[in-house]
């Protein structure tokens, strides 16, 4: 069983947002309630929404080296990290991961970036995670504290 580590720290701020305008990329908080969960409130990077069933790297289990780690490797794969947007016009930027979307298309998609990038570590692997939509409320778009991430 994987460990859980509290990388709250990362999160600089958050706003509402609907789980239809979700964007592969986004760093996801909410709260969960699930039967047997270990984690009720996960940082997600997200990846995609798959039949109300939202898939994605869960931050909360990797520990702060892992973390820096997965950040270097997506910056390694896709050359530049710190990005805020604002695509589905919210009142605030959001940082998001440059995956391809209908919005933004990118050189990557969610599904070399899986196999590019999540694949590429155990640690990674085991921190991937699923959620059913119907499970989870107080869904946020977050804003991250770039110096615990580089």
């Amino acid at each position: 069983m994987s460990t859980r580590y509290n990388n709250r720290r990362i999160i600089r701020g958050g706003q509402k947002i609907a789980p239809g305008k979700l964007l592969p990329g986004m760093i996801l908080t909410f709260n969960y309630s699930e039967k047997g969960v270990k984690d009720p409130r996960p940082i997600l990077l997200f990846l995609y929404n798959n039949n109300s069933i939202l898939e994605g790297i869960n931050i909360n289990y990797l520990n702060p080296t892992k973390l820096k780690k997965l950040f270097s490797v997506i910056e390694f794969k896709k050359g530049k990290l710190e990005e805020e947007e604002n695509l589905i016009f919210l009142k605030e930027d959001y940082f998001r991961i440059q995956i391809s979307n209908p919005k933004k298309r990118s050189a990557m998609s969610p599904k070399r970036f899986y196999s590019d990038v999540i694949l590429s570590d155990k640690y990674f692997k085991d921190a991937y995670r699923s959620y059913k939509a119907k499970s989870l409320t107080s869904l946020l778009v977050s804003q991250i504290n770039t110096e615990f991430i580089t």
